[in-house]
């Protein structure tokens, strides 16, 4: 087997492949997207999780859409969210929006944090009539877990009724 060449250093110690345009390139001249660089991986978008570039495909969009999705969170982590009971605060703001669903989720933070990011993306800066449910799932008897479920309404609270 011919030993193979990173196309950008020259180096002969390549062992990676770039998941995008299929080059081979050295582990300095590589960017990996992993949990370990973003703290919300569960709402980057599927075809970026866990994956690796070399860095001419990185630069050439995915740090478009990597400098997006940390923008998007850091919005939603300023997200205003109300309640379903909390109607007194609400009942003057105009319900213009669908309702928004997340689904399976692990934890309620986790439910409350896909409702703010996806509230978030569509340009709105709080979220109404929220409901968190959870449910428990489990195959045996004995090991049963909760999974939640949430819905909620983006709304721009400088439209009043």
């Amino acid at each position: 087997m011919a030993r193979q060449i990173c196309v950008l250093c020259n180096k002969n110690k390549t062992s990676l492949f770039c998941d995008s345009c299929g080059d081979v390139s050295c582990k300095n001249c590589v960017e990996f997207i992993d949990e370990d660089h973003f703290e919300w991986l569960s709402l980057l978008p599927d075809d970026l999780k866990n994956r690796t570039f070399c860095r001419n495909c990185y630069n050439q969009g995915i740090d478009d859409r990597i400098i997006r999705y940390r923008d998007i969170a850091e919005k939603a982590k300023k997200v205003d969210v109300f309640s379903k009971t909390q109607t007194k605060e609400t009942r003057r703001i105009k319900r213009v929006e669908d309702p928004i669903r997340v689904v399976d989720c692990e934890d309620k933070a986790e439910a409350l944090l896909k409702l703010a990011f996806i509230t978030a993306d569509k340009g709105f800066d709080t979220i109404i009539d929220t409901e968190i449910t959870s449910k428990k799932v489990g195959e045996g008897k004995s090991y049963k877990k909760l999974i939640w479920s949430g819905t909620g309404v983006p709304a721009d609270p400088s439209l009043k009724k």
